[in-house]
């Protein structure tokens, strides 16, 4: 079954005049005493102001209506039109039009190719409650399997308010791993339960804690076409901290973030093998000049056993080029690249980007191997509608002379 699902959603974009406008800010003496949010319909006020309170007491010099643009947008519910300093009886009024993205909505499933498919629907809503939680449900079918999941993730809204979230996926597919060359390595198939929970707790704007508690139960199912299937399932109990450093920033165009987080993970095995898992992940991106950047990602994953049953695909590797049911046990990659912005109207801003990438795997038949190439796409960031982009692009694999398409909706590549 292929891991990455081609989701169609029918987006209309309408070639208007831009309806987004980033205002002066008033070169007014004071301080900002209050501040005032119009355009707020769903989402509640208190989740929008805490963020920007920090700017009450700021002096009029020292204001950069940036800062406030990258707080909003990094809500990815909501749409900043305009940011003011509006002068008042005590002080500087600093004021904020927004407009709420369209954060409900269903995610139909269409995928087809040679000998396989993928039809689905899937339930989402990134503002549930007016509180930027997130919720979706919904489910999958093709050929070689279904999955259903149920997702809610609630939010921490201010430092010292733990936030929550909770999962539950189960799937019953065929899974082939191949190699770099897309030659089969093993082929199984397998039900798999997850149960998920776990706490979120902010210590500062850009400085959070995660504590996970999960339970995994993978059971090996009779196949005819099964072949180097691993040689047992594993029902495991999960406990996984993950520390995060994040910040973002806005040039006009872009919304860049520099954020690490590592992740360590606890399998304790009921059956199967009890493994220790470390996890990493590191994004910085730079506005050169307004609306071109350099962007540098960064992942891997290590784990302490060679159990076949836990390899998995090479997105932590924070690459693309691998073919998409590729699978090793250990990861470290790299990508390093430049985007240009090319267009941009009231639906969001198109732009086009490409990188160099590498990236080093390890599994036991085949040891540690070395991948390099190259990327490049398109991408329109969304400002009307709560996803963060929709994406399209191709990747080519210089060592194993592999080329493939990609498309996603919901994040950038």
């Amino acid at each position: 079954m292929k891991n990455t699902f081609f989701i169609i959603i029918f987006l209309i974009i309408f070639l208007s005049v831009p309806a987004y406008s980033q205002e002066e800010a008033v070169d007014a003496e004071g301080v900002i005493t209050s501040i005032e949010i119009i355009g707020l319909n769903r989402t509640k006020l208190h989740v929008v102001m805490y963020p920007l309170e920090r700017f009450i007491g700021v002096e009029s010099s020292a204001f950069d209506e940036n800062e406030v643009f990258a707080i909003i947008k990094n809500m990815n519910v909501l749409e900043p039109i305009s940011v003011d300093l509006v002068q008042s009886d005590d002080g500087l009024l600093l004021q904020i039009v927004v407009q709420e993205k369209w954060s409900i909505f269903p995610f139909p499933l269409v995928f087809a190719s040679s000998g396989d498919f993928i039809l689905g629907l899937f339930f989402y809503d990134a503002n549930a409650f007016g509180l930027r939680d997130t919720a979706v449900i919904g489910g999958s079918f093709s050929e070689n399997g279904w999955t259903i999941i149920t997702m809610y993730s609630h939010t921490p809204k201010q430092t010292g308010v733990p936030g929550w979230n909770a999962v539950v996926m189960y799937n019953r597919n065929e899974r082939e791993n191949v190699d770099r060359n897309e030659t089969a390595l093993r082929k199984y198939e397998a039900d798999r339960l997850r149960i998920s929970f776990g706490i979120n707790y902010l210590f500062s704007d850009s400085v959070s804690c995660l504590f996970n508690v999960n339970f995994t139960d993978i059971t090996l199912r009779d196949n005819d076409s099964s072949f180097n299937s691993p040689e047992q399932g594993a029902m495991l109990f999960g406990f996984n901290p993950r520390f995060l450093l994040q910040q973002s920033s806005w040039d006009g165009y872009f919304l860049s973030t520099k954020s690490f987080s590592i992740d360590y993970t606890y399998n304790l095995a009921i059956s199967g093998t009890s493994f220790h898992q470390v996890d990493y992940r590191g994004i910085y991106e730079q506005s050169l000049i307004p609306g071109f950047r350099f962007n540098v990602k960064s992942g891997g994953v290590w784990k302490s056993t060679e159990e076949p049953l836990f390899e998995e695909g090479p997105q932590k590797a924070q690459v693309n080029f691998f073919p998409r049911n590729y699978s090793a046990l250990y990861y470290i990659g790299l990508s390093a690249g430049l985007e240009q912005y090319l267009y941009r109207n009231n639906w969001g801003t198109l732009s086009v980007q490409g990188s160099y990438q590498g990236a080093f795997s390890y599994r036991p038949t085949c040891g540690i191997e070395f991948d390099h190439g190259l990327s490049a796409g398109i991408i329109f960031y969304l400002s009307r509608i709560a996803l963060p982009a929709v994406s399209l692009g191709v990747a080519y694999n210089m060592v194993s002379d592999f080329f493939q398409f990609s498309f996603s909706i919901g994040m950038a590549f």
